[in-house]
């Protein structure tokens, strides 16, 4: 059941007293934050369980919203009807062979978490699984951020429309939203350094090595979130950057937040000053989720969104990646002995299937080769997607998904960014400087990258290189000492150095080098 978000604002609203009759029932709860998904559960559901005698055990993704809704739960006296606990602590007790507490209603609390955690999270698929077999229990599954999983739950009847409750999430805080190619991200983002002088930005990278190159161009400039089991940002990851004020905010210092979408559901940023977020991320529901890290704080408090825009060729790079995680579990599915013969001797390809892992058990005869059932669909899920963006384009299918008020203001990014040459760039960057052999060969990769095979390795097809491609550059490469006539020499430079400058041995003692130098002190 879908409302229009200017009428019906609440799911109370919504549901009426329809919830009294729901018996083995799956119930979704798809609206953003101010919709009243929780207040629906406490201060109805919950009332309505406690004076039937019946229990609610409430599901949370994570300690701090877990904490959250014990205490309110606490405020009104519910403790009794209404048991909190995490997903997690789910798994743990179904692993163990605990008890799990009994009720007749379970809320699935921010059920993203079922897919998108299951990526990095090997044991989403245990919770999942005894929610879904669950016999006479109402579940319902609340999020705002999780278009993708409940497209697929309706798809496959799970939830049907009777009980799919919708109120779209409310975009009046954002002005504009931008789909932009990847050329544009960086001068995007210095041009509001420049123009807007209290402005902060926040940037969700898709990778992690996005992350390091951000830094390298940022530097200080901007404070770096990411996760503690990231290693290879540990050193520039910023702790505890994200911080709560009296006043009421929950921001950061610098002028740039640049964030992995682990910065989730956990984290509300609240600035009037935020008013630019920058989305990288291709998966859907991910990237929906970093577009909502903003609160709104006030009428005045506006945003813009961006989003890059995938090319048909990234997004069938994807779905070649997909396929090749996909096809292997698969064929171990529905015909395991002709996976064997297919797949037993590429062992390397099983290690490094992300959706394969050992079951282990107690007895070793008991340990089985299996995978992960969340994240295989959540694969598929995507896999789905990707499709569908193949064929309509990314933009589209972002903004069906998003809905018609942020389609409405929707625009391309255009904006003139003068083309760098990259290659030049990178040989004003070496001028002056000593190139030992290992050098020389890291500048003739660069040559490649701009078209240029050198059949050989003299200083003289390097100078004709440059000559031919960039006649105006004022510099070129000399392997030979410059005489008092400033003519070239028979001698070939050589490192007599036998100490570096702080003392050390020098590792380039008799080593001969070149150097790229201004024309004017070379002469044949």
């Amino acid at each position: 059941m879908e409302a229009n978000g200017q009428q019906t604002k609440h799911f109370s609203d919504l549901i009426e007293d329809s919830y009294k009759k729901w018996n083995d029932t799956r119930v979704i709860l798809d609206g953003g934050t101010g919709t009243g998904k929780s207040y629906f559960i406490l201060n109805i559901l919950s009332k309505y369980a406690d004076t039937e005698g019946k229990r609610v055990l409430y599901l949370c993704n994570r300690s701090p919203l877990k904490e959250k809704i014990y205490h309110e739960a606490k405020k009104m006296n519910l403790l009794e009807t209404v048991t909190v606990i995490t997903y997690q602590k789910l798994a743990d007790l179904i692993q163990k062979k605990e008890p799990v507490p009994d009720a007749e209603y379970v809320v699935a609390d921010e059920c993203h978490y079922f897919t998108e955690d299951a990526l990095f999270n090997e044991y989403t698929d245990i919770a999942y699984s005894y929610i879904k077999r669950l016999k006479g229990r109402v579940v319902i599954y609340m999020s705002a951020t999780c278009k993708v999983f409940f497209r697929w739950m309706r798809k496959s009847n799970h939830v049907t429309d009777e009980h799919y409750f919708y109120i779209p999430k409310s975009y009046e805080y954002v002005d504009e939203l931008y789909f932009y190619e990847k050329k544009y991200l960086i001068p995007k983002v210095d041009d509001i350094l420049e123009k807007e002088e209290d402005s902060k930005i926040i940037i969700f990278c898709n990778s992690i090595q996005q992350m390091i190159k951000l830094h390298e161009k940022y530097g200080d400039k901007a404070c770096y979130f990411a996760s503690k089991n990231a290693k290879k940002v540990s050193d520039i990851r910023t702790e505890n950057c994200i911080q709560s004020h009296e006043d009421g905010t929950v921001t950061f210092d610098k002028r740039i937040l640049v964030a992995t979408k682990v910065l989730d559901n956990g984290i509300d940023i609240k600035d009037k000053k935020v008013k630019h977020i920058f989305s990288e991320i291709l998966d859907v529901d991910s990237a929906i989720q970093a577009l909502g890290r903003k609160r709104k704080m006030s009428d005045d408090d506006t945003c813009t969104f961006y989003l890059k825009d995938y090319t048909g060729q990234a997004i069938q790079g994807m779905i070649n990646r997909y396929d090749y995680q996909i096809e292997p579990v698969k064929k171990f599915r529905k015909d395991y002995y002709g996976f064997l013969e297919t797949y037993a001797k590429d062992r390397k390809r099983l290690r490094n299937n992300k959706i394969f892992h050992t079951e282990f058990a107690e007895k070793v005869e008991d340990s089985k080769f299996t995978y992960n059932r969340m994240r295989l669909k959540k694969y598929y899920m995507d896999y789905g997607i990707l499709t569908e963006m193949r064929e309509k384009t990314y933009n589209v299918v972002m903004l069906e998904l998003l809905g018609s008020e942020l389609a409405a203001k929707a625009k391309k990014l255009d904006i003139y960014v003068e083309e760098k040459d990259e290659f030049m760039e990178y040989i004003k960057s070496i001028e002056g400087k000593w190139l030992y052999t290992d050098d020389k060969k890291i500048v003739q990769k660069n040559f490649e990258k701009i078209g240029l095979k050198l059949r050989y390795k003299g200083v003289n097809t390097f100078n004709g290189a440059l000559e031919d491609n960039y006649p105006n550059y004022e510099c070129r490469f000399r392997d030979k000492i410059v005489g008092k006539d400033k003519k070239l020499t028979s001698k070939y430079l050589t490192d007599k150095r036998r100490k570096l400058s702080d003392g050390t041995d020098n590792p380039n003692r008799d080593r001969k080098y070149w150097i790229l130098e201004r024309k004017h002190w070379i002469s044949e």
